[in-house]
């Protein structure tokens, strides 16, 4: 009779242990795979900061800053570091000496200088100071080829007395672009090579040397 108790209890108390070892391992899974996706989701956080959010913002600004410093800026119609200033532009209001050196003086007749002469011992490139399109190319018996380059902001650029001209009526030009050589004219033969230029803007003449100091947003 105790041997048949035993046994009843025996057989209870097994199957009470296994059920309880299957719901501990069933919640020690559970807890196993609650913790690998919060790990995996830290992490996917964390890389997609460290190489989306970042990079992309770091490129944007320097493609901002670089495009800005490009287009903005106006260069000089020449890089020769041997090119000077042969005549100056004639300023209504500059002193009389400035006046006196921007006088052209042609088959004895006196001249204002509507531009600023750039003169060198040796031929130098000649460059478009701005991106634009080239709206026409002449030549005249005095004054030599001219080359004249349409720019946003109804500014024109105009490049006279020049030689090997590179550029046709109708290219669109670059910054920089070299579009001729300096060369020499008729109302310039005293100049061994130089280039005149003139800039309009808005449809008046400007002096070039003030018009480098300036920026195409500030126009």
């Amino acid at each position: 009779m105790k041997k048949l108790k035993m046994k009843k209890l025996i057989i209870p108390g097994f199957y009470l242990v296994a059920v309880l070892s299957v719901i501990s391992c069933i919640g020690l899974t559970i807890s196993g795979i609650n913790n690998f996706l919060t790990e995996k989701k830290d992490f996917t956080y964390s890389v997609k900061g460290l190489l989306d959010d970042d990079t992309v913002t770091v490129n944007k600004e320097e493609e901002s800053s670089n495009t800005s410093s490009s287009e903005d800026v106006i260069i000089r119609p020449y890089k020769a570091e041997d090119v000077s200033i042969g005549r100056y532009f004639y300023d209504f209001e500059a002193d009389k000496e400035k006046q006196e050196s921007a006088i052209i003086f042609y088959e004895n007749t006196y001249m204002q200088n509507s531009g600023v002469d750039y003169v060198s011992e040796n031929a130098f490139d000649v460059l478009s100071v701005l991106p634009g399109k080239v709206i026409s190319i002449e030549k005249d018996d005095i004054l030599g080829n001219i080359v004249k380059i349409e720019h946003d902001k109804e500014v024109i650029s105009v490049y006279q007395g020049i030689d090997d001209i590179k550029v046709k009526e109708g290219d669109s030009v670059t910054q920089g672009q070299t579009i001729a050589k300096s060369g020499t004219s008729s109302i310039n033969s005293n100049y061994k090579t130089s280039l005149h230029f003139e800039v309009y803007y808005k449809g008046s003449l400007i002096d070039p040397e003030n018009f480098y100091s300036l920026k195409m947003s500030e126009l």
